[in-house]
Formats: structure tokens, sequence, C-alpha cells
């Protein structure tokens, strides 16, 4: 499942209305806002400078989907221009998009569920490639002569109480992500960095 912007813009916009301008100063002021929408037309906006407001239209570089993806690379390029999106549905404004809101819980998990996706299928291709955990052991020992890292990684590997506890779990169970590239690598399966 695609993450889209329902998920992390803001839904509780403050639209600008001239009738209540100071107010709208104040509150772009307190929260450091550059951009209102206009209350009467969601093809306007109304950009806050050395404390008045100048009205702008929104461009479609500005503008996003409420259900499009938000790693999409046409977003990431509006993004590189405009540091706020206005989040559309059905030609209705419905948000705002700030590049930080990129650091919300829904970002993190998302992309944590794709790592760990990534991460699952790399042991099922390297058990699928006919490797075993004798081979990520092997790869150690082979590295470990040159790199550190690898020789700690063998030696504790090679512990008797590890080595059982690794044949009680799934193939490539215990090891980490940077360790299955490595020997995703090393066997020339994939070339991954």
């Amino acid at each position: 499942m695609l993450l889209s912007f329902d998920k992390i813009m803001s839904s509780q916009v403050i639209f600008y209305d001239y009738s209540f301008e100071a107010e709208c100063v104040t509150y772009c002021k307190e929260r450091n806002i550059t951009y209102l929408p206009s209350l009467e037309n969601f093809e306007v906006c109304y950009r806050f400078d050395a404390d008045k407001f100048e009205d702008e239209r929104i461009t479609d570089d500005q503008k996003v989907n409420v259900n499009e993806y938000i790693f999409d690379k046409s977003v990431l390029e509006k993004f590189k221009v405009h540091h706020v999106l206005f989040v559309f549905d059905r030609n209705e404004l419905v948000g705002v998009v700030h590049f930080s809101d990129y650091n919300r819980n829904p970002v993190f998990i998302y992309i944590y569920s794709l790592l760990l996706a990534f991460e699952k299928g790399l042991r099922e291709l390297l058990t699928y490639s006919g490797l075993s955990n004798k081979d990520m052991i092997d790869f150690f020992e082979g590295h470990s002569e040159y790199n550190e890292y690898y020789m700690k990684q063998f030696k504790f590997y090679a512990n008797p109480a590890i080595e059982k506890e690794i044949k009680e779990l799934e193939p490539f169970q215990m090891f980490f992500l940077k360790e299955l590239i490595g020997l995703t690598n090393s066997k020339k399966i994939l070339k991954l960095s």
C-alpha cells in the first residue's frame, strides 16, 4: 500500500479572510507560516511576507492530490521549488503539506515497513539461491582478515550457544540487513549498495 497525502497533510487549515487580517498576521507570525489559502477561491493563496499578505495564483506545481503517493518523483520535484503544497480532492482544497510533514510517524512507519519487506525478500532470495546460515558465517570468516566488523561477527557466530540458536530459526533470521546485502553482493546474486 502506498502512502498518500491524506495521511500526512494538515487538514485543519486556516484560510485568509481580509475581515480578520490582523488575526491572520498574528497567526502566521506565531507559527512561521508563509501561505494561507483563500477563503473565497481555492485557486488563490495569500503569501505572508514583511507583515502583509499578497495574493498569488496557486499553480499546478503547488498542487497535489489527496490520494497521490507522497514519494512520487513529480511530488519531490515540486518540493524542490515550493516548501508548501496545497492538497486537493476533486478540485476542492482539503489541506496543506509542508516538506517537514515527511517527519511524521506515518512516514517513518511506511519506510520501516518497506525496509522490513526488503529485508525479508533478501532472506528469501538468499535461501532460494541455495545459500544457508553457514554461507553467511563463511562470508564473515572470509572477510574477517581485512574487516574488523566481519571479524567480530565471525567470532560471535562461532560461539556454540549462538550456533544452536541459529539452527532453531528460519534461515538468515539472526543477520542484519547490512550483512544480507554484503552476502548478496559477494555471491553476485544482485548488486546492491
